[in-house]
């Protein structure tokens, strides 16, 4: 028997034991229960009907609610499919702080907060079954902090439903040297190609589709599939659920890979730490077949065909020509290229991350990374720390220390309590004039413990004391120029005063 017992065995159980006088064991042998079972009712002496848990009170929570409120606080300024999921919060306080609780109180605890935060729960996601050696891509759109900067960045993923194996490419754009090159590099993660991958009516393969179905394909990418000899397979226009896999591994990244928000210094540092979750996900079980998914990729990788000796090159590659002034027009971008003449025609190759401006021969004049590799999002300061101010304490775990600079980061670390809170709200009302360069380059030059003092600063700072140089006077004669007259002898010209 499991569970709770229906109240006409608990009474047969009493009654075996007050009115036959059986043994707890004699009853558990009997009943087919455990001997804890029979020992609860055998000799229960309090039979009131007991009041159910109160729920809402998290005891074990109060050391760690800081943190996670901090967390869904948070969340309301992140992308939907990027916030955290009680799951990932769960995950974070045992690895980060050493949680003991369970990952139920942690789910109550999180969907009430998030009730009265009014976060909305995101959707679910559909489950699709394929043979080995298939694949799924789609892009996904994700906010990482790349050099103090909060950027945008797409991943392309690669997904394969028979292991759930999966790879990444973390990439600026979705344009056609992007998608290319990410194949190309996902491919060379995999150690081999899928023989045929499903995708959505994504522009940088398809150009159109027709009322019966039929697609037309850009040459380039139909170029790089008989490359790589993999079949495409192309959705139902809107009918993504036909790839569920994928599209459920990208929200799946989004929520476990992208929480917090990764930090690196630069776009290689970034995919070096996506590859590294990828790879430390195959680890773990698959999801319905109860088999580590490491145990089942290598079984699938055997089904992938092999990789061409030579890689494919995905650049695009224009005829320009220069203005009256020798500028190029790159990226929607006038960019001045040294060593060509005025209307000169140059070659202009871009590729995903750069482009090389070319002379009739081919040789490359000058390398300039593509237009968008440093396009950051703007961050909003006021409103990151807005929460903060009611809860200065939470500065510590906030993911807002990320984004100022280390003596802002210093003058609100380096105190607690009501200073603190004071000097939040200091922070707060100055970027509504100031930038917040302007308030680090305060801080460094001057004393921060006299916070009254500080705002004069900054206005100095931005409107510093302008002391005009001496005039030069060319027309004065050089015998007068530094002369200093006697004024005493001035005193000889007054009026004797004249007595009475």
């Amino acid at each position: 028997m499991k569970g709770m017992l229906a109240m006409a065995q608990q009474h047969y159980i009493k009654y075996l034991r007050d009115v036959k006088d059986q043994s707890i064991s004699q009853i558990a042998e009997q009943l087919g229960v455990s001997w804890r079972t029979a020992k609860k009712y055998a000799d229960c002496s309090d039979w009131n009907k007991a009041e159910p848990p109160l729920r809402g009170k998290f005891p074990i929570m109060e050391a760690y609610r800081v943190q996670v409120d901090t967390w869904l606080m948070e969340d309301q300024a992140r992308p939907k499919k990027q916030r955290h999921t009680a799951k990932r919060i769960y995950d974070r306080l045992v690895t980060e702080f050493g949680f003991a609780g369970s990952d139920r109180t942690v789910r109550y605890y999180v969907a009430k907060r998030k009730s009265e935060l009014q976060i909305e729960k995101s959707e679910p996601y559909i489950r699709l079954e394929h043979p080995g050696g298939e694949a799924q891509a789609d892009f996904g759109t994700f906010q990482a902090i790349i050099g103090g900067q909060l950027v945008e960045r797409k991943m392309l993923i690669l997904s394969y439903p028979y292991s759930n194996a999966a790879f990444v490419f973390v990439t600026p754009k979705e344009n056609t040297e992007c998608f290319l090159e990410g194949l190309r590099q996902l491919f060379e993660m995999s150690g081999g190609v899928p023989n045929r991958i499903w995708f959505d009516n994504l522009s940088a393969a398809v150009v159109s589709v027709g009322t019966d179905g039929n697609r037309k394909l850009t040459d380039e990418f139909q170029r790089f599939a008989l490359h790589y000899r993999f079949q495409p397979v192309f959705c139902n226009p809107a009918q993504g659920n036909e790839k569920g896999h994928v599209e459920n591994k990208v929200g799946y990244a989004r929520r476990n890979w992208c929480v917090p928000l990764p930090v690196a210094n630069d776009l290689e540092q970034l995919q070096k730490i996506m590859n590294q979750q990828a790879l430390e996900d195959l680890r773990r079980p698959h999801y319905a077949k109860e088999v580590l998914q490491q145990d089942l990729w290598e079984q699938e990788k055997i089904k992938l065909l092999e990789l061409p000796l030579i890689p494919y090159e995905a650049f695009r590659l224009e005829s320009v020509k220069a203005n009256g002034y020798g500028e190029v027009l790159i990226d929607q971008k006038t960019v001045k290229i040294p060593s060509i003449r005025s209307h000169e025609r140059v070659w202009v190759k871009y590729w995903w991350d750069k482009v090389d401006v070319l002379n009739d021969s081919y040789e490359v004049l000058i390398t300039l990374p593509r237009g968008y590799m440093d396009e950051s999002v703007p961050v909003d300061l006021q409103t990151m720390l807005q929460p903060l101010y009611s809860k200065p304490k939470a500065l510590d775990y906030s993911s807002v220390l990320a984004f100022l600079p280390s003596q802002t980061k210093g003058f609100l670390q380096s105190v607690e309590g009501k200073s603190r809170k004071t000097r939040i709200g200091w922070i707060i009302r100055m970027l509504k004039t100031y930038q917040i360069e302007e308030i680090e380059r305060c801080l460094t030059q001057e004393d921060q413990d006299d916070v009254s003092r500080l705002e004069h600063v900054l206005y100095r700072l931005r409107h510093p004391e302008i002391i005009p140089a001496p005039m030069k006077d060319s027309r004065t004669p050089s015998v007068f120029v530094g002369y200093q007259p006697d004024l005493t002898r001035y005193d000889q010209l007054q009026r004797t005063e004249v007595r009475k």
